[in-house]
C-alpha cells in the first residue's frame, strides 16, 4: 500500500505564491525519482502553524511515492553520427538497476557534450519512457534529432594592420575553416595566433561567433575598433565622446 509522506518548510507570506510551490514540488519529485519512485505523486499546500511567538506560514509538500521502478533498457533512435554502443556507454545506469533521475541526466548531458564536441551543436534528445506499472519496470527510448553537422565558417577581422590581418586569416583558413565546429578549437586557435597580453583575458572576451543555420556554419568576428570612445575629464572620469 502506498504511503503518504509530508515535508514542511517555514516560509514568509510572500513565498506562498504558486510558482514557489511549483518549485518545491519539482525538487521533491526529483528527489523521489532519484530513488526509483518514477511515478511519485506530489502535491503542496500552505498551512498556518501556531507557536509560542505567533503564527507562521508553512509550505507542506505531500508525497505518495508509489512503486520503485527498475530499468529494463535504454535505446537510441535516430542517431547516425555515433553507434548505439557509443551512446549506451555514456549512460551510468544499467538494466536491472533502480531508476535514477540523476544518473539519467548525467548520461544525457554526456551525450550532449559528445555531439557538441563533433560539431552537432543543435543536437536534441527526446527521452520517451515506457512504463509497466504492474511489473514495476521502466524502459526508455531516446529519440535523437542530431540537427546536422556544423563547420567553422569565415573569420571577419576589423581594425588590424593589413599584413597582420592577412596572416591571421591565412592561419584560420589553414587550421580551422571547414572543420567540424568545436568551440574549444576556436579558443585554442586564438590563444595560439592572437593571444591577449593581458592576464586573465580569454578569447570569448574579445571575439564573437555567429551561427548560420542555413549553411550549417559558425562564423567568427574579431574587431579591434572600439564601439564607444571615451575621454578622461579633469575629475579623472571616463566620458563617452559623442562625435570623435
Amino acid at each position: 500500500m502506498a504511503k503518504l509522506h509530508s515535508v514542511g518548510w517555514h516560509v514568509s507570506r510572500e513565498q506562498t505564491l504558486e510558482f514557489t510551490q511549483g518549485i518545491a514540488r519539482e525538487l521533491v519529485r526529483e528527489a523521489y525519482q532519484d530513488k526509483g519512485y518514477f511515478l511519485a505523486e506530489v502535491t503542496s499546500e500552505v498551512a498556518v502553524e501556531r507557536g509560542p511567538t505567533g503564527t507562521a506560514n508553512v509550505l507542506v509538500v505531500n508525497v505518495t511515492p508509489g512503486k520503485r521502478f527498475r530499468v529494463t533498457g535504454i535505446s537510441w533512435h535516430g542517431a547516425s553520427a555515433f553507434s548505439d554502443a557509443d551512446l549506451e556507454r555514456l549512460m551510468p545506469i544499467r538494466p536491472g538497476e533502480l531508476f535514477s533521475r540523476r544518473k539519467m541526466a548525467i548520461g544525457l548531458e554526456a551525450a550532449k557534450n559528445l555531439y557538441d564536441s563533433h560539431g552537432y551543436i543543435n543536437y536534441t534528445p527526446i527521452p520517451q519512457p515506457h512504463v509497466d506499472e504492474e511489473a514495476g519496470t521502466l524502459g526508455w527510448v531516446i529519440e535523437v534529432d542530431e540537427g546536422g553537422l556544423f563547420r567553422f565558417g569565415d573569420l571577419h577581422v576589423e581594425g588590424m594592420q593589413e599584413a597582420h590581418r592577412k596572416l591571421l586569416l591565412s592561419a584560420w583558413g589553414k587550421h580551422v575553416r571547414g572543420r567540424p565546429y568545436r568551440r574549444q578549437e576556436a579558443n585554442d586557435f586564438f590563444n595560439r595566433f592572437f593571444k591577449s597580453p593581458s592576464p586573465g583575458i580569454q578569447p570569448e572576451d574579445y571575439v564573437r561567433f555567429y551561427i548560420d543555420a542555413e549553411s550549417h556554419s559558425v562564423n567568427y568576428s574579431l574587431s579591434l575598433v572600439p564601439s564607444v570612445r571615451y575621454r578622461v575629464t579633469k575629475n579623472l572620469e571616463l566620458q563617452p565622446v559623442v562625435h570623435p
